[in-house]
């Protein structure tokens, strides 16, 4: 065995031994890969990590990189410490997601609902990204300062509107967490945003010059009517003079509110590159105080009559920013699920064709 090879070998040993001799938790074993990244760059040393529910004992497996040759596995299991073949041994019940009262709700069944029954293949995708996520993070641990954690601290709060200690304990009776692991969550969320700034640092520019249009914004008074006919009556009278748009759409509005139907939004702000194909090329193509329509609604329930209020050509400001930036994360993303192996752990994966 090479110079090289053997001396990365001796030193991730070490690193795996004072890591078991020190019972030292994820956190604090993340910090300590770091030497051994800056020392062996070549061979992108990362941990994997297994803990045992029975004793919360961990375990550390590195894996170091041989550029076109292959990776290595390299592990250390102190004596007296529990035997690998024991690691992840199922109670049959450790299948059990959820249990409410007297029915239990098992990891298959709740992966079958979320994705087929109630239609939201996105999560599946999301936890396939969390994992892509924290491969990377595993790879080049990204801290986040203390500003950085008590701002996603300060948002999470806020979005869930947790403006007091007992809201805060009643959202983490009610998902069965502690306080350490929404530390824990909301450190993970500030280091994902540290990575996406990261992994787009220095092309948000450039992105923005190319796809400039597609951040125009106009803004616009609409009304949905469910009939074609009165739906172009509408707009013909509106623009006639013969009938004020805010009063139709006032009309329009509680009369769907006394049918029980629910009555779309009056106002709202167009994003060129978002709004519906139809509605964005009428609407960006007319001049402010246009009555445009009737246009197909994009929810295939009736018809648009739309007033331009007014346009905004693009700007690179902070919303703007952070949506380029979210775009060339899932770009970034789309590249590495594209070469990734999935494997799916629950129910007869391959019976069902889940992804692989």
């Amino acid at each position: 065995m090479n110079g090289p090879v053997s001396e990365i070998l001796n030193d991730t040993l070490k690193l795996l031994t004072a890591l078991a001799r020190d019972g030292a938790r994820p956190e604090e074993a993340r910090v300590r890969l770091r030497s051994l990244q800056e020392d062996h760059p070549a061979c992108a040393p990362e941990l994997v990590w297994d803990v045992e529910p029975y004793d919360n004992s961990v375990h550390y497996d590195a894996l170091l990189r041989l550029p076109d040759e292959g990776t290595i596995s390299l592990a250390f299991c102190p004596d007296r410490a529990l035997p690998w073949p024991l690691r992840g041994v199922q109670r049959a019940n450790e299948r059990t997601l959820v249990r409410v009262n007297a029915t239990r709700l098992s990891v298959d069944q709740a992966v079958a609902y979320l994705d087929f029954v109630w239609d939201e293949a996105r999560l599946v995708d999301r936890l396939v990204n969390a994992c892509l996520i924290r491969e990377e993070l595993n790879r080049g641990w990204v801290e986040p300062t203390d500003a950085e954690l008590q701002a996603a601290m300060d948002a999470f709060r806020r979005s869930q509107g947790l403006y007091r200690a007992v809201d805060t304990r009643q959202w983490l009776e009610r998902r069965g967490l502690t306080e350490q692991q929404l530390v824990n969550l909301v450190t993970d969320q500030a280091a994902v945003r540290a990575l996406r700034t990261r992994v787009t640092a220095g092309r948000v520019e450039a992105y923005f010059e190319v796809h400039r249009a597609e951040f125009d914004t106009v803004s616009i008074a609409r009304i949905e009517v469910a009939d074609l006919n009165r739906a172009t009556e509408t707009a013909a009278r509106i623009r006639a003079g013969d009938l004020d748009f805010l009063t139709a759409a006032q009309a329009y509005f509680l009369s769907a509110a006394e049918s029980s139907s629910r009555p779309g939004s009056t106002f709202a702000v167009l994003e060129r590159g978002e709004a519906p194909e139809e509605l964005a090329e009428t609407v960006f193509a007319a001049a402010p105080g246009t009555t445009v329509g009737p246009i197909a609604s994009e929810t295939g329930s009736g018809f648009v009559v739309a007033q331009v209020l007014s346009f905004a050509p693009a700007r690179l400001d902070p919303p703007t920013r952070s949506a380029i930036e979210q775009q060339l994360f899932n770009e970034w993303l789309e590249e590495r699920r594209a070469t990734a192996t999935i494997e799916w752990n629950w129910g007869d994966a391959n019976r069902l064709g889940r992804p692989a």
